[in-house]
């Protein structure tokens, strides 16, 4: 990892775009991939009405995020080359505390810049173009505004910056959180019942969690789990129907 370190270091700015632009695009093509593949061999319960192929709008936003996460994942590169961020290139047991102290810093970050987003001064502003995207399909988590795209990306740089992280636990976050975001909208729910009603998915977000917020976007905030959620009680009543084997009853979206 040393070596790979060394060489990204001394990367030209032209060369660092080129290989930060594969990476997103393969990013966006794995994850519209899993959850394609989930749609058509699972047998999930469905959430969602299958309304078929992706609006050309959410095509086109998707593209626009590809080409903004290049833009922050080179300002980190650069700001790493800095000593701005600085990232442990070692492979200890630390890298799982590592891992899971990020993962609650990005849930709790994520949770407040979502509460501030359905702010009804800010929401016509950003946020109600992703949900107008009721109809969840897998490239719907890359169809986002580009100024969220953005905020998501400075808040996390900010973090990078301000904590020194190890580089496997933001491989580690990068893996979770895709997986969190397309299982989360795919309008389906791919876990089992009982799974569902275990004391794990009680704090970790499940994908029914995220469908609801898009039915309800007043409910929900939260991205990994259920705690700040919970404790500032924006959870939907609903959401916990699911434990008893009942179907949520989702609200109409503004």
């Amino acid at each position: 990892m040393h070596e790979v370190a060394a060489y990204l270091r001394d990367l030209p700015m032209w060369a660092a775009a080129l290989l930060f632009l594969a990476e997103n695009v393969l990013i966006l093509l794995v994850g519209v991939g899993l959850g394609t593949a989930v749609l058509r061999l699972s047998r999930a319960v469905r959430l969602m009405p299958d309304t078929g192929r992706a609006e050309p709008l959410q095509l086109w936003l998707a593209a626009g995020a590809v080409v903004l996460n290049t833009g922050v994942t080179l300002a980190g590169w650069k700001l790493w080359t800095l000593d701005v961020i600085r990232l442990d290139l070692d492979t200890t047991w630390w890298i799982a505390v590592d891992l899971l102290v990020l993962l609650l810093i990005m849930d709790f970050a994520s949770y407040v810049g979502h509460a501030l987003a359905h702010l009804p001064p800010l929401y016509p502003l950003g946020h109600r173009l992703h949900h107008r995207f009721v109809d969840a399909r897998p490239i719907t988590l890359f169809a986002l505004h580009p100024g969220e795209v953005i905020a998501f990306g400075a808040l996390w740089l900010l973090v990078l910056a301000v904590v020194p992280f190890s580089v496997w636990a933001l491989v580690g976050y990068t893996v979770v959180n895709l997986v969190f975001g397309v299982f989360g909208h795919l309008g389906v729910e791919p876990l089992p019942l009982r799974w569902r009603r275990s004391r794990f998915f009680t704090i970790v977000a499940t994908p029914t969690m995220h469908t609801m917020h898009h039915f309800n976007p007043a409910r929900n905030l939260g991205f990994y789990t259920t705690l700040w959620d919970r404790l500032f009680r924006t959870l939907d009543d609903d959401y916990d129907r699911r434990r008893t084997g009942l179907p949520a009853r989702p609200a109409r979206c503004p």
